[in-house]
């Protein structure tokens, strides 16, 4: 009996072990620094652009391009999503110089160019887009608009909430609540929904353990009833990552002009790959109406 109990003990003491190794690994590769895209550049399209680098609010230096078309015209801040680098909304930049947009594409902390090591899904990630802001505004821009991708619109959403500098943002599948995007990556990884809800959660708490973050404070959800700025969200209908409902429920609490456009068809981020001369109709008309 008393080696049966031992083997109990051990067994379940294995498994715990096992169970904070696999948690561990998992928020370590959550917020790791991301391998970047292959590398692109605007002066690749022939888009004139400037090497630019500038201080997040917390002193990280960050990196991006300046694409100034005239002084005259609004300016958009592209924000990328939180995988790879912003080599890969190089196009997406273009397209907006193209429209006679001054650009600013910027790599994220912990994404391409830029310093940091680690990914925090908007707890960092604000303090990096109001230090664009920042060095925006020491050259006479004081209400750019923001275009946001996936975790980028999420984090435009939670800065047009704390700044008032933001005149508008088009957010392309922004999450309302990290939660749910991470139960949602888990399920799509095999987890039965009830469990991957539970390891989600975990996985949170880990992380704010022992990194000293939050990740949870800037969640859209939290701030969009002091958004500040017109917002038109994209929604893919078919998004793994981000539900519907979740995306209707955060336009609902912005108090300030809010669409959300709907594509039946797309999986996440897929809009402007399946239907591109709505996507740029509309998020043009979307700018030069609101800034």
């Amino acid at each position: 009996m008393r080696r049966s109990r031992r083997s109990l003990w051990i067994a379940g003491a294995a498994a715990l072990i096992g169970a904070v190794g696999g948690v561990s690994h998992a928020a370590s590769r959550m917020t790791a620094r991301r391998r970047p895209d292959p590398p692109d550049h605007p002066r690749h399209y022939g888009v004139a652009c400037e090497d630019v680098a500038f201080p997040a609010r917390d002193g990280t230096l960050l990196r991006g391009w300046w694409m100034p078309v005239s002084p005259s015209r609004p300016t958009i801040v592209v924000a990328p999503g939180q995988a790879g680098s912003a080599d890969s909304d190089v196009p997406a930049a273009v397209r907006l110089a193209e429209h006679n947009f001054n650009v600013l594409l910027f790599d994220f902390r912990g994404h391409g160019r830029s310093a940091g090591e680690m990914v925090t899904f908007g707890y960092g990630e604000v303090l990096d887009l109001r230090g664009v802001l920042d060095w925006l505004e020491q050259r006479g821009i004081r209400r750019p608009g923001v275009l946001g991708f996936s975790m980028g619109g999420a984090v435009a959403i939670t800065t047009a909430a704390l700044d008032p500098r933001v005149g508008a943002v088009v957010a392309d599948c922004p999450f309302a609540r990290l939660h749910t995007v991470i139960t949602m990556g888990l399920s799509q990884a095999g987890f039965p929904r009830p469990i991957a809800s539970r390891v989600a959660r975990l996985l949170i708490l880990w992380v704010d353990a022992t990194r000293d973050i939050a990740l949870e404070v800037a969640e859209p959800v939290r701030w969009a009833h002091a958004v500040k700025a017109p917002l038109l969200i994209i929604q893919a209908g078919r998004d793994r990552f981000v539900p519907a409902s979740e995306t209707r429920w955060l336009c609902e609490l912005v108090p300030t002009p809010c669409e959300v456009w709907r594509v039946p068809e797309a999986d996440h981020r897929e809009a402007e790959r399946l239907r591109p001369d709505e996507y740029w109709a509309r998020l043009t008309s979307w700018f030069e109406q609101s800034l």
